[in-house]
């Protein structure tokens, strides 16, 4: 009786389909980890432009309090859009809360996010 050695069609085309399953599962979990990584690059630079109008806010607290808006952009994509407001808290003290709205690519959830900060002057 001779036997021989080695795979059938079958075993061979079905560790084909099982191998390209996997290099599949591979290459949509790349593209989502690349998405997410691309999501917190933005909120990184979302947070310190926040962080750093709030700063600029603050070296003028005692001086000028006017609400305004700046939007954030990185090329021609919208970044962000920062709204400030000012608010009196007692005498001579301050309150300005800084909403950071990001500006979402299209299908893309994004929440605002709030810093706040008060001020005492005293004159």
């Amino acid at each position: 009786m001779v036997r021989a050695h080695g795979f059938t069609l079958i075993e061979v085309l079905v560790a084909l389909v099982v191998f390209a399953f996997g290099v599949l599962g591979l290459a949509a979990e790349t593209a989502a980890l690349t998405r997410l990584l691309a999501r917190a690059r933005r909120a990184a630079q979302v947070t310190a432009a926040a962080s750093a109008r709030l700063e600029r806010l603050r070296a003028g607290a005692c001086t000028a309090r006017v609400d305004g808006t700046e939007t954030l952009s990185r090329g021609s994509a919208t970044l962000a859009t920062l709204h400030w407001t000012w608010s009196d808290v007692a005498d001579s003290t301050y309150r300005v809360r800084v909403v950071a709205s990001p500006g979402s690519p299209a299908g893309l959830r994004a929440r605002a996010e709030t810093l706040g900060a008060v001020f005492a002057c005293h004159q």
